[in-house]
């Protein structure tokens, strides 16, 4: 049995993460297996059994909150000093262009935005024993605009168009740090496919169906083989594709949000004609 008090590995790299990630997986595996064979247990190692898995649950549920921590923390720094930066070299421009000065506007605006996010998922650590206490009302039109605010570069680039359409339900009850992650993993997954056609498209829209709210993210892209690759699309750093665009992890990271926070994704998709990704979580009035 590993040592319950081994101190925490912090990850210095995407590899050491998805690394330390399997290690954890396959310890939450065993413990499992552990739980499946309590029924054949001597009533009288039972109670040592279950105390062994509570002590390994705890020692893992410490570990993924010390990621978050170590995450939120490393990139204060960095993300200060290019504000500092952009700051002094807005002040030393001589006579900048337009272009120049719309560029340093939208660069200074996503590092807010980054700041922005490391306060939102600061406090979802601190109140992560109490859920109710990250649970606000969310006014779709405005967070969708921040995300792709964020990914303005990326989306210029990518020559996409958007169309938002949030006239059956916009304001409702929800979680905003997971349902902006949740939005940023799909809409920026639907950018990076969006290449296989000439004039890429993306719409979001919602839909109110009795007590659930409907977030989709449909695009006009390369599309997806289900029967192929829907593994794959949901799996931990796997690729639909085999490039080396993307980390792997967006899809995995919306589902452990809906799987913490209330909700599900469904996804609709064919070969060579775009792709839908759905989110359903319960609605709730402001």
């Amino acid at each position: 049995m590993p040592e319950q008090n081994a101190a925490p590995k912090n990850p210095k790299s995407v590899k050491d993460l998805q690394q330390r990630i399997d290690e954890l997986e396959a310890e939450n595996k065993a413990l499992q297996k552990s739980n499946e064979a309590l029924e054949n247990c001597a009533p009288s190692n039972t109670n040592k059994t279950i105390e062994n898995q509570h002590a390994q649950l705890v020692k893992y549920n410490k570990e993924l909150e010390q990621f978050t921590y170590v995450a939120t923390h490393d990139l204060k720094s960095p993300l200060a000093n290019i504000q500092g930066y952009l700051d002094l070299l807005e002040f030393d421009l001589e006579n900048p262009t337009p272009d120049v000065l719309d560029s340093l506007k939208w660069l200074k605006y996503s590092v807010e935005e980054a700041q922005q996010v490391i306060r939102e998922l600061t406090n979802a650590l601190k109140a992560r024993n109490n859920k109710d206490e990250l649970r606000k009302a969310i006014n779709l039109e405005t967070l969708v605009e921040s995300v792709l605010s964020g990914m303005r570069s990326k989306i210029l680039a990518a020559k996409v168009i958007f169309i938002c359409d949030f006239t059956e339900i916009n304001d409702f009850m929800y979680y905003p740090v997971a349902l902006r992650s949740i939005l940023q993993n799909i809409i920026s997954n639907a950018i990076q496919y969006s290449g296989a056609t000439e004039h890429p498209e993306i719409k979001v829209s919602t839909l109110k169906i009795n007590n659930e709210v409907y977030i989709s993210v449909k695009d006009n892209g390369a599309g997806i083989d289900l029967n192929a690759n829907e593994a794959k699309v949901f799996g931990l750093f796997k690729r639909v594709q085999n490039d080396e665009s993307g980390s792997g992890i967006g899809m995995y990271i919306v589902n452990k949000f809906l799987e913490n926070y209330g909700g599900k994704l469904t996804l609709e998709s064919e070969l060579g004609k775009g792709s839908t990704f759905t989110v359903v979580i319960p609605f709730e009035k402001v």
